[in-house]
């Protein structure tokens, strides 16, 4: 926290949210309308406060993800990860998928050799 952030309750500073005419108001009207902008204010602080949390989470985890790929053993393996979300501003989907091209590759060869012999064998 920044030393000029204050901890705890604060006092709302209305007066520059005040609309105009304010002052001409009756004193029952003029408490009705602090009200109403003190719970407005204190429903968008919620709201913010709410979507920092999410997208603290999502950050969370989108890093707990990535380091579960890259701790996968690469060797021989083909993987896929897919991770869903979401954030502040909205949701992602985030797709993962790689491998060995050592391996992947002598793989989709033989598949592609076994598809055209089942071919000629059926033609």
């Amino acid at each position: 926290m920044s030393e000029k952030e204050v901890k705890g309750l604060q006092r709302i500073d209305i007066k520059r949210k005040l609309p105009a005419g304010f002052d001409e108001l009756t004193t029952k009207e003029k408490n009705e309308v602090i009200k109403k902008i003190q719970e407005q204010d204190i429903e968008i602080r919620g709201e913010m406060l709410r979507k920092v949390a999410k997208s603290e989470i999502a950050e969370h985890d989108l890093a707990v993800g990535i380091d579960a790929v890259q701790r996968l053993d690469h060797d021989r393996k083909i993987y896929s990860k897919k991770m869903e979300g979401e954030t502040g501003s909205g949701t992602y989907e985030l797709n993962i998928r790689g491998g060995d091209t050592k391996f992947i590759v002598p793989v989709l060869v033989s598949i592609g050799i076994i598809i055209i012999v089942l071919a000629l064998l059926f033609h």
